[in-house]
């Protein structure tokens, strides 16, 4: 007799993730069993089909394979296993009828009853369907807004698809090889964006599809699981693929014939791409639609118009523009009026000018470290009032030259920006939101710190525990002049925490370089020990931090807080190492400590805590990180008991060479004047004297000198490299 199973004890068994796994596993193996069975028939009755010809069903059975497999490993989360079923049975009559169709086609051509005229109707008709279809996948996977997304807005996104898989289509000889890559990278965009969203709450922007290499060797951090939204989204995939298995070429008859088709079909696409390119350059998505693609969020603009607009428009900003009635000489003029501006004030204060007396005789080592994600996030007065008063020791340290708040241009990743704008001198602000200087410009005749340093006979080092070419980093340092890059092979032996070599391992490369030579040293560590995702398995239990603030419910969000929290006290812990080691030091070195963006959690904390805010001010918040200079020494003209300011990444090697007493170019000098009037500028805004925050190019009261800014950034930066 069996043992009686309880109601409960069978929901359990129904919802174990890996029992669903068999479905699309029983699925994939008919699916099999069919091609096999056609090709056997096709030869009993002497119409013969190529087990070639079956493999146009295999994207359908990877779909499959593929669900099957993140099911068995226990990655799938959608609510009971009817809705595995559906998925199941769908591809499976998708996979049976591209089947059938093979066997009826070959018939059909051997009796001689094909029409060619109907063969490029349904050609036709079947790009259409699959070019629906890829767009629905795209949107499906992580747009939950997509019903609401404007019907000219998904007929952009529909007739951009379906004019790319025509074009493939006829150059790959009226095939449906080409085009399937179409479906793949539409169904593959839409699951990256699903995880950005889930980890980052970002939009995927052109630059990160240069830095894939970057995305895949920080993503180990994170929890993917597919949720019912993927595998709808692949369900849809699998309608594109059936219909774009309907399509195969008419034999010709002679070489004759078979050259005048692949010349003409190779031309046709090559028409259609040419086409697709002007329409890309001379219209702008933007105004076709009516629209300014919010660069706050750039994923509100996805939402509300579908990835596709969205992500063309912010592609079609890419280029820097030159600046509205911009001429060398007029930037020239404003910059020579700003350096004048520095000069009879700051730059002739006896502060200064004993901090340059100062210099001149000790050239003191000069260390920056932008540590990965470090915030002090008491700034949310929710997180305050549940408990969590920022990291201690950071916030106790009185003996900084000066330190604030550092206004960041990304938040949730994209440090190459935060690093661009420091070593540059640039704000993201005049380069454009969304792109990576990194990624797409080469920066050899930018001027930069290390290059500027390096005339006052500076060696300069880069530090970073991860692969050298994240970010192009290889590149990019040699380019600004770093003579050593430490990366990744050198901390193969250190100790982690968290998501890789802990801040202390690369503290620990910094003394070395120091004791070892007392020639004057720049020395830029980039640390790699908080980046997301914020998931407990990452990290000691014992160090997680948990606090509540009221107004945030969603678990999983309190969840990686409590442990990003963690993280920056980890930070904090070996920052108070690191301080104690340069007290003791035998040298003068001056720090530059500073986080390079929020970690991307806040972005719903901010949502949660600050509800009904105007836009411009509720956003600001999330790019808000800190810093602070200290020095080992007392700096002459400086009484080192924490001045506080706040500062845009692009000010801060100006400030520090400022307080240093190091000569400064005249770009910073036009940098730290202009201050006076717009105090900090990130990529997405500007705070104005007046301590309101206000978006590029709005009416402001500092609107005049912003476009100065603009212009005499074209001039130092953009002439280099456009």
């Amino acid at each position: 007799m069996r043992p009686a199973h309880s109601k409960e004890s069978n929901e359990m068994i129904e919802h174990t993730p890996q029992t669903y796994a068999v479905f699309p596993f029983v699925a994939a193996l008919v699916l099999a069993a069919l091609a096999a069975a056609a090709v056997i028939r096709s030869r009993i009755t002497d119409r013969p089909l190529s087990p070639i010809e079956t493999l146009r069903v295999l994207p359908i059975a990877i779909l499959l394979l593929l669900v099957g497999v993140l099911c068995a490993l226990g990655m799938c989360t959608i609510g009971g296993c009817w809705d595995m079923v559906r998925y199941a049975l769908l591809l499976e009559v998708l996979g049976a009828a591209s089947i059938a169709y093979m066997y009826w086609s070959r018939r059909a051509e051997d009796t001689g009853r094909t029409v060619r005229p109907l063969h490029i109707v349904r050609d036709i008709g079947a790009l259409a369907v699959a070019a629906a279809a890829s767009v629905w996948s795209l949107e499906r996977a992580w747009n939950q807004n997509m019903v609401d997304v404007s019907i000219y807005a998904t007929a952009i996104s529909f007739a951009l698809v379906f004019f790319v898989m025509l074009a493939l289509y006829f150059i790959g000889q009226r095939r449906f090889a080409l085009p399937i890559v179409v479906v793949v990278a539409c169904t593959g965009m839409g699951l990256a964006q699903h995880f950005v969203l889930a980890f980052k709450n970002a939009a995927i922007l052109p630059s990160d599809v240069l830095a894939i290499g970057t995305a895949a060797a920080v993503s180990g951090g994170y929890t993917y699981e597919i949720s019912l939204d993927i595998v709808e989204a692949l369900g849809a995939a699998g309608v594109a693929f059936f219909a774009l298995s309907l399509i195969h070429p008419i034999k010709t008859n002679g070489r004759r014939e078979l050259a005048i088709h692949t010349a003409a079909n190779l031309c046709a696409g090559a028409l259609i791409f040419v086409l697709i390119s002007n329409v890309f350059s001379s219209v702008k998505v933007e105004q076709l639609l009516g629209f300014t693609y919010d660069h706050w969020m750039p994923i509100n603009s996805y939402r509300t118009y579908g990835f596709i607009p969205g992500f063309i428009a912010v592609t079609q900003d890419l280029p820097i523009p030159e600046p509205e009635n911009y001429t060398d000489e007029s930037a020239e003029q404003a910059q020579a009026e700003l350096v004048a501006s520095y000069d009879a004030s700051t730059g002739s204060s006896p502060d200064r000018v004993a901090a340059e007396q100062q210099f001149e005789q000790v050239k003191p080592a000069i260390i920056a470290v932008m540590n990965e994600s470090f915030s002090d996030l008491s700034l949310y007065e929710g997180l305050k009032a549940a408990g969590y008063n920022g990291p201690q020791f950071y916030n106790s340290l009185t003996d900084t030259l000066e330190r604030g708040t550092l206004v960041s241009s990304v938040y949730g990743g994209g440090t190459a920006n935060t690093e661009f704008e420091f070593l540059t001198g640039n704000s993201i602000s005049f380069v454009g939101y969304g792109k990576t200087p990194y990624q797409l410009y080469d920066l050899s005749s930018v001027d930069s710190l290390p290059k500027q340093l390096a005339e006052l006979g500076y060696t300069s080092y880069a530090i970073h525990p991860q692969l050298a070419a994240n970010w192009n980093r290889s590149t990019v340092y040699r380019q600004m002049g770093f003579e050593e890059f430490f990366a990744g092979e050198e901390f193969e032996d250190s100790e982690t925490y968290h998501s890789g070599a802990s801040d202390r391992s690369t503290y620990d490369k910094i003394l070395e370089l120091l004791r070892e030579n007392d020639e004057p040293q720049f020395i830029f560590d980039v640390t790699i020990q908080n980046h997301g995702g914020y998931d407990p398995t990452n990290m000691p239990a014992e160090d997680i931090v948990h606090y509540s603030p009221a107004g945030v419910t969603d678990q999983a969000t309190l969840d990686q807080l409590a442990v990003y929290l963690g993280c920056i006290e980890a930070s904090d812990r070996d920052l108070n190492y690191f301080i104690d080691q340069l007290r003791q030091l035998d040298r003068p070195v001056i720090l530059l400590f500073f986080g390079d963006h929020q970690p991307g959690i806040t972005a719903q904390i901010n949502d949660a805590l600050y509800p009904n805010e105007d836009p411009t001010a509720h956003n600001w918040r999330i790019y808000e990180t800190n810093y602070f200079i200290w020095a080992n020494y007392d700096v002459a003209g400086n009484t080192q008991t924490n001045a506080v300011s706040e500062l845009g990444a692009n000010a801060l090697a100006a400030q520090l060479l400022n307080l240093a007493g190091a000569p400064l170019t005249d770009y910073q000098k036009a940098t730290l004047a202009s201050r006076t009037g717009i105090v900090s500028m990130s990529g997405v805004g500007y705070r104005g004297v007046d301590g309101q925050v206000y978006a590029l190019e709005s009416d402001s009261p500092y609107r005049t000198l912003e476009d100065d800014l603009q212009a005499i950034q074209y001039l130092n930066f953009a002439r280099k490299i456009n």
